[in-house]
């Protein structure tokens, strides 16, 4: 242990300043301390070593996490069965968040899965829970998905990419980008549907005063729906986008690009029951 001693004679402060400057050592201090585990080594230590909540409930008896079960998700055991299956599959995971599905791939068989999360906290988790989980064939990646995927050269089996299209400035280069890098996809995302989440209405995202508009990429012409975060994005409890807004594409736009980028033999599975609203999960091909 290491003490600190300031000699506060020279610097010639009144008694108010004196009073507030040891305030602040003494705040360092207990910072300092806090950041050390004085109990026996634990996989409850290891969690609440990252300091913002779990979304996730981990895997592990008698440990305290998240509530979601994205560690035994139901859409990733229709999305496998619906692939053909991963065993020896090549993989890459776009927004892994807190390694659930990776977790999931590996115990299907996938043969690596290299996954990339640009939430630093996010991506510390994963390393929690590689640990912890003890994953061997899992790699996770801190930095963007849109930017690895435009700079590797590396050819994938599946890419899975699950809670991300919709965070995207542009959904429609992702969609291409996956098509460039994949054979096989399995795509989990929310989409814009007027009927269902009305210009202005807040269903958990806030879309800006109904902002539509017209976008070409490569040839492929869409609308795309702009949704403002509304300052939540820097809220300790988000995980999505990186920009203060996104913009969503409708249920029929997210099939065109789809098409248009070589993706084919889709099959679709839809939750129209969500909170943040209507979404669904969707494997394809290339051609």
């Amino acid at each position: 242990m290491c003490s600190l001693y300031v000699d506060l004679r020279p610097m010639q402060m009144s008694p108010r300043r004196v009073v507030s400057f040891l305030a602040s050592l003494q705040a360092l201090s207990r910072g300092a301390r806090s950041r050390f585990v004085t109990g026996v080594p634990s996989p409850q230590t290891a969690i609440e070593a990252v300091s913002v909540a779990w979304a996730s409930r981990l895997p592990l008896p008698g440990v305290i996490s998240g509530e979601n079960e994205l560690f035994n998700d139901s859409r990733v055991d229709w999305a496998i069965k619906a692939l053909g299956g991963v065993s020896g599959a090549k993989c890459v995971e776009l927004g892994p968040l807190e390694g659930g599905h990776s977790y999931m791939l590996e115990n299907a068989g996938a043969k690596s899965v290299t996954a990339v999360e640009a939430n630093k906290d996010a991506y510390l988790k994963c390393l929690v829970v590689k640990e912890l989980l003890g994953l061997q064939r899992c790699s996770f990646l801190c930095g963007d998905a849109v930017e690895y995927l435009k700079a590797t050269d590396e050819k994938f089996d599946v890419c899975w990419c699950v809670g991300i299209l919709y965070h995207m400035i542009d959904p429609v280069q992702l969609i291409d980008l996956t098509s460039q890098r994949a054979s096989r996809l399995y795509m989990w995302t929310h989409y814009y549907d007027a009927a269902k989440l009305r210009p202005g209405e807040t269903k958990g995202r806030a879309f800006a005063n109904g902002t539509t508009s017209e976008a070409v990429y490569r040839g492929y012409r869409h609308q795309l729906h702009r949704q403002d975060y509304r300052g939540t994005n820097g809220l300790p409890g988000f995980w999505g986008g990186t920009r203060p807004f996104s913009n969503w594409l409708t249920l029929e736009g997210l099939m065109g690009a789809l098409e248009h980028f070589g993706w084919a033999d889709v099959r679709t599975q839809s939750y129209e029951d969500h909170p943040h609203g209507p979404s669904v999960s969707l494997v394809a091909v290339r051609r």
